[in-house]
């Protein structure tokens, strides 16, 4: 049915302390599977201040981080709450605040957030198993992708964590 196309998704997952490249395979199959408008922090411009960051790092320069980091991160909750669905990757043992934050903005606004862990479902922080829908949590990206298609058909149309993406409300 398409009910995907267009939609606005947050790709959320490490970048501080990122384990490798995971976002270009992710992005092009949700922009060409699903036709969907992939809102990805990676890639934002504002990855320009890394350099900086590092620099006010070593220098012990906290204001100038701090700076920096609000610009950032206001910007990025903003892309979260204009978002249609949210995506997190989580994968085992690796530290990231940003993300989590992002999780718990994006629960709150009622968002579809998906969380996957690729060591396993069972990997993601337990804490999650709390807050989140058991349905939206996965432990790869093939039962990710099997998700959406699902969603994408209409499948869940009953679901009101989806009924801004089927057009219910």
């Amino acid at each position: 049915m398409d009910y995907l196309k267009n939609k606005k998704v947050y790709l959320s997952g490490p970048i501080e302390f990122d384990e490798g490249n995971w976002r270009e395979t992710v992005i092009e199959k949700l922009q060409s599977h699903f036709g969907m408008s992939v809102y990805d922090p990676f890639s934002d411009p504002k990855q320009q201040w890394t350099e900086k960051i590092h620099e006010a790092k070593k220098n012990k320069d906290y204001n100038y981080m701090r700076d920096l980091a609000k610009k950032f991160v206001l910007k990025d909750l903003t892309q979260v709450n204009r978002s249609d669905v949210l995506i997190a990757y989580l994968p085992y043992k690796v530290p990231t605040i940003g993300t989590h934050t992002e999780i718990i903005k994006s629960l709150d606004n009622n968002t579809p957030t998906i969380l996957i862990c690729p060591q396993g479902k069972e990997n993601l922080p337990v804490w999650y198993f709390g807050m989140a829908d058991l349905d939206m949590m996965f432990g790869s990206w093939d039962e990710v992708f099997s998700y959406l298609s699902d969603v994408d058909k209409g499948v869940f149309s009953d679901n009101e964590k989806w009924m801004f993406v089927y057009g219910n409300i």
